[in-house]
């Protein structure tokens, strides 16, 4: 997947606009040193509108300076005033650095469009822990459990992240350990000059032993006095200080340099703060102020105020296409760009969030009046006036700070994402708009530090189930897998496709063999399909119909599956059909036509798909013809309006593709014309029955000269992509032409049966047709292309 640089990056300094910070432990010093607060001099890092000011927390892969190796693989990086910042890890429930001077390096495809990177913390680190639990399991151990690999959560039984509030300027965690509930409100303080970071903890009574990791420093030497730890590198000199605690509880140094909490079994429930500051041994008198007052954590469970009380207004534009014959039209979602759509470049600091919007996620609340989208930049926002005449749009932005949200679904009018970290629940605990608590639905997906690992789509079955798929950790370049670094790993869940469960406890592999499956789609009975991107062992873009188990192609992502290659549905060609799939729509409303049938949406060439399909034998296999409208951008996402009963498409710009804008958001509007199209196929021995939605006319169907066709076959190899290689001689890189001996129309005038010479099993064929009239006299023109599994 080759990704594009689109806009040139902002270069405005990443100031926070929040207050001061009120913890209440310092309530009574912070009138005295908020006007001392130091000045950072250093030009912040560059970014595409992805690193948003104002707002508390970004998720991401970061990685930190120090202890070595000291990667989130799905990190929260938190920020608080004076240029201050700590990075938490979802997966093993530690805080991994705290750092003064700016916040992160927006580094990667989603922000600066880079191959191989991801952002990493920028300014000064202060403290850092290992890449290991932050919490000690039932033995008392810090060892990494994960044993197959270093990736994906700590076991639950361990701990388990359940999510985050956020309060104002304020995040507060919350996890589970060893049964324990744990709330956690990270901050920075600063005094004369100096800063320190605090970690406020709500904890429960504990029925086992708890140990926490406060920080590890490297080739220090130390000793604990009176719940105050001091390390000792060099002239750097690290303290930490327990604050409140239960009586029992106590500050450790093990393993000559880690600093750890140590609660024994039923240390009572209680607040309590924890307190790290580096300096030198001239300036450690300060450490005192840092640890006065009584730990108190934000009000999470009230709500917080607004982050974005106006929302953005837009004016929606009606017919920007139609289909030749009139019976579909497209309508424009404007989105909050002025001058989006005239020809002006785009630019995100054209709305007055300064906010890039790059759409890939789409529901509807079951009012159909209202729709939320979910960006690539983590963002989602309520749409709502989605009305007939789209005369007053408003967006409304509901949450941020999540780790490429590529998949939204609305179940009961509770919205879900999906991204790399996890299923994400969301909940507006005070009822303003705004999200207060980010729930970690299931997060037991696997994520390394590879930039490709995007998790695509989010559906959902008639049993309530969800579906998700990941892609594989592709290389800088494209060609092959994982390598380490910015490259990644192949992870357990790269390259699968995922069922999680109705209540989100469980999350299974569904499939395997994927690359880059930007799109996925579930029918009304519970068959799963999937798309996949052109590259390595993905010769041409597949539309797989996906059975349970099923194998997909990709060896690299293989994962032990002893299943055949199954063969997907339908091919298309890179060249005039599909250089990169979206999802699948089933046709549920009343009010279109093809109900029931399957619609495919092209990543790559910004095209609507209806799906024809057929089993031979136990086989599918199908092909597709163009719905032939025009989008705004690319065609990823598609839902059904459960009132209007009209199909919405969303997409974005971000790697390879034909698209026009940056983002879009489209109505497919069924106009009540006639539809001229082909709607069905069969292939059956010795030809292909094509099944139109008018009568046709005798003469212009059974003339020869107005039908065509060609076919070829692909290389699956780890090769990138594959030519197209002749049937008759596979030496040579070309399509072979049909011989189409005959064409009979049906009594019916619906049904064309082309009798082809030498019909056998293909990756792809094609047929066009030209000059071809409907009984009363409409020209159809149109070309199809379809996979032949098997022949009757």
């Amino acid at each position: 997947m080759q990704f594009t640089s689109i806009y040139q990056a902002s270069r405005s300094r990443l100031k926070l606009t929040t207050a001061l910070f009120s913890l209440g432990l310092l309530a009574s010093l912070a009138t005295s040193f908020a006007a001392d607060a130091p000045k950072v001099a250093q030009k912040p890092p560059t970014s595409r509108g992805a690193l948003q000011e104002g707002f508390p927390f970004l998720t991401a892969c970061v990685s930190a300076k120090f202890p070595a190796g000291n990667d989130a693989n799905k990190g929260v990086a938190i920020r608080f005033p004076h240029d201050s910042a700590m990075l938490f890890d979802e997966d093993l429930l530690r805080f991994a650095a705290g750092w003064t001077g700016g916040y992160i390096n927006p580094s990667g495809v989603s922000f600066d469009t880079g191959h191989g990177g991801h952002p990493t913390i920028y300014g000064t680190q202060l403290f850092g822990t290992k890449n290991s639990p932050g919490w000690a399991d039932a033995s008392g151990s810090f060892a990494d459990p994960r044993k197959i690999e270093p990736y994906g959560p700590i076991p639950e039984a361990n701990g388990r992240y359940d999510g985050l509030y956020v309060t104002g300027d304020d995040v507060v965690v919350t996890y589970t350990v060893l049964g324990t509930k744990i709330y956690e409100q990270p901050s920075a303080v600063e005094k004369d000059g100096l800063i320190a970071f605090v970690r406020t903890i709500q904890k429960a009574k504990n029925n086992q032993p708890l140990a926490m990791v406060v920080c590890d420093v490297e080739g220090a030497t130390g000793s604990v006095t009176a719940n105050i730890a001091s390390l000792t590198a060099g002239t750097d000199l690290t303290l930490a200080g327990l604050v409140g605690a239960a009586k029992d509880a106590r500050l450790e140094i093990i393993d000559g340099n880690r600093v750890i909490v140590r609660f024994p079994k039923g240390s009572a429930a209680g607040t309590f703060n924890v307190v790290v500051w580096k300096g030198t041994e001239a300036n450690k008198s300060a450490f005192a102020g840092f640890l006065a007052g009584k730990p108190k954590l934000a009000n999470y469970k009230a709500g917080a105020k607004k982050h974005w009380p106006n929302p953005i207004v837009t004016k929606g534009q009606i017919a920007t296409s139609t289909t030749p014959d009139g019976a579909f039209v497209t309508d424009r979602i404007t989105t909050p760009y002025p001058g989006v759509y005239s020809g002006v470049p785009q630019d995100w600091k054209d709305n007055t969030f300064k906010r890039r919007i790059m759409i890939a996620g789409l529901d509807f609340f079951s009012d159909g009046k209202r729709a939320a989208v979910s960006t690539w930049e983590g963002d989602v926002w309520i749409v709502s006036g989605i009305d007939d005449t789209l005369e007053n749009i408003t967006w409304k932005r509901f949450s941020s700070g999540g780790y490429e949200n590529l998949g939204l679904k609305i179940v009961n009018d509770v919205i879900y994402t999906t991204g790399r970290d996890q299923i994400t629940r969301y909940y507006d605990l005070n009822n303003d708009g705004e999200a207060d608590y980010y729930e970690n639905f299931n997060n037991q997906i696997t994520s390394s530090t590879g930039f490709h690992e995007f998790t695509f789509d989010l559906h959902t079955d008639k049993e309530g189930n969800f579906y998700t798929a990941k892609a594989g950790p592709v290389k800088g370049g494209g060609r092959g897998f994982g390598g380490g670094g910015g490259n990644g790993h192949v992870t357990e869940f790269a390259g699968t496709l995922q069922k999680i469960s109705k209540d989100g406890t469980t999350r299974e592999i569904y499939a395997t063999g994927l690359r880059a499956p930007n799109g996925i789609g579930v029918g009304p009975d519970g068959q799963v399909t999937s798309s996949d991107n052109e590259g390595t062992w993905v010769p041409s873009t597949p539309i797989n119909w996906v059975k349970k188990g099923s194998f997909l192609g990709v060896e690299d992502t293989r994962h032990g599956n002893k299943s055949e290659f199954q063969q997907p549905l339908c091919w298309l060609s890179h060249s005039d059909f599909d250089n990169s799939g979206g999802g699948q729509a089933w046709v549920t409303s009343d009010k279109w036509p093809f109900k029931g049938e399957m619609l495919h949406m092209s990543y790559g060439k910004c095209r609507l798909y209806l799906v024809m399909k057929e089993e031979v034998n136990g086989k599918m296999q199908g092909g597709v013809v163009q719905i032939p409208v025009k989008f705004t951008a690319s065609a990823m996402r598609a839902r059904f309006n459960p009132k209007d009963g009209q199909l919405y498409v969303v997409g974005l710009n971000g790697w390879q593709s034909s698209a026009a804008s940056l983002t879009g958001f489209d109505r497919v509007r069924y106009s009540g014309k006639p539809v001229y199209s082909v709607q069905g196929l069969n292939v059956i021995k010795g030809g292909v029955k094509l099944t139109f939605s008018q009568p046709l006319d005798k003469a212009s169907a059974e003339d020869l000269q107005n039908w065509s066709g060609k076919r070829w076959n692909y290389n699956r190899t780890q090769d990138y992509g594959s030519p197209e290689i002749s049937v008759a001689d596979p030496s040579k890189k070309t399509r072979d032409r049909l011989n189409i001996t005959t064409a009979s129309l049906s009594a019916d005038g619906k049904t064309v049966t082309l009798m082809i010479e030498d019909l056998k099993p293909v990756m792809q064929q094609s047929l066009a047709w030209k000059g071809l009239k409907a009984r009363d006299g409409t020209e159809i023109s149109q070309d199809i292309q379809h996979t032949i599994n098997v022949v009757p």
